[in-house]
């Protein structure tokens, strides 16, 4: 008996959809043209998606200043390629961030993931 007490716990923590990898968003600003107003987004990669997603929001931020984004069906293989979407572009050097809102058929928004980087630098950022 004092094995199936130390043994369930475990089974559920193993199966606990908590213990799942995160998602991850990523993209790099190289190559990318900025002070334009109709923004091209550069390519992301999204990683981890959950299951049952079908649309995933895309938006661009500096600080507080939000640049516009776009939903958009979640890409099969993880990828959206660059110029999916349109917001306002980055023009003066700063931390902006890109930010994915994975949703249901419902519109229930099942995880997020940020991805913040120094323009034009390209380096990553920590979240502010």
């Amino acid at each position: 008996m004092r094995a199936v007490v130390v043994a369930f716990p475990l089974l559920l923590a193993a199966c606990h959809p908590a213990s799942a990898d995160p998602m991850t968003l990523d993209f790099s600003w190289r190559g990318v043209r900025g002070c334009v107003t109709l923004f091209p987004n550069p390519e992301m990669r999204l990683r981890n998606i959950p299951a049952g997603a079908t649309s995933v929001t895309l938006t661009l931020a500096e600080g507080t200043r939000e640049m516009g984004g776009q939903n958009i069906p979640v890409p099969s293989n993880g990828v959206v390629p660059s110029g999916t979407i349109r917001t306002f572009g980055p023009c003066k050097p700063g931390v902006y961030e890109w930010t994915a809102l994975v949703k249901s058929s419902t519109g229930q928004v099942l995880t997020e993931a940020h991805q913040a980087r120094f323009y034009p630098a390209d380096e990553t950022a920590a979240k502010q």
